[in-house]
């Protein structure tokens, strides 16, 4: 899980995991974390997810971290959006609209980046990550996030023996495991997450539920 597998999934167009609709999760609990219009949300490892439109139609300015220049190219050359790119080293920043996207690694990002931050959407960071790096992650959200601010979290649960991440299975009790010393968590939904044309079915998974969990950071940790 190298930053040079992603960048190699993206430069051969494989990129099954973008979806070619916003994620339904928007739309039923998105109003429980609590941000208003013209608040900075957060979503990390964004790809060229068309959750973010989703988002900025909702009126939000939506900041998002990707390793993929890509990603980020396409994004906005499909949004139909000229990006500007600043430069803050080591990240390259493409802003257009109500889209700011920084380009490298999520763990280098700076605190500026993050700060006002009133939300976060994750549909693709933590499944996108294998054990050791969930667990890094969720400490580093934990440390960036004030308390209060919420994580709408969309996690999948499959057998792992018929199917190798990413996406990988991260269930209900790792996310507990995770996130339950910094962060209350509640389960919003738990439900069938394969279609009939779904295309991990190719990869031969034959079940899997995803859980969307509402994740709101606690007071600062002793």
């Amino acid at each position: 899980m190298e930053p040079a597998f992603w960048h190699e999934r993206w430069l051969k167009g494989d990129i099954g995991f973008h979806q070619s609709r916003h994620h339904p999760a928007l739309e039923r609990f998105w109003a429980l974390t609590g941000a208003q219009p013209g608040a900075r949300v957060f979503v990390p490892l964004c790809g060229k997810s068309l959750d973010m439109h989703w988002l900025g139609a909702a009126g939000h300015a939506i900041v998002g971290v990707e390793l993929s220049a890509i990603a980020i190219r396409d994004f906005f050359t499909e949004a139909r959006l000229p990006a500007r790119v600043d430069t803050l080293e080591p990240f390259d920043i493409a802003i257009a609209g109500p889209y700011e996207i920084w380009c490298g690694d999520l763990f280098e990002l700076p605190s500026r980046a993050l700060a006002g931050i009133a939300a976060v959407y994750d549909r693709a960071s933590l499944i996108a990550l294998p054990p050791d790096m969930r667990a890094r992650y969720a400490r580093w959200l934990a440390d960036h996030l004030a308390p209060a601010t919420r994580v709408l979290l969309v996690t999948l649960d499959y057998d792992q023996r018929e199917m190798s991440g990413p996406p990988f299975s991260v269930p209900p009790a790792e996310v507990a495991a995770l996130f339950g010393a910094a962060f209350h968590i509640e389960e919003l939904v738990r439900q069938d997450a394969l279609g009939p044309a779904d295309g991990l079915r190719k990869r031969g998974l034959t079940a899997a539920t995803e859980t969307v969990s509402l994740l709101t950071r606690l007071g600062a940790d002793p």
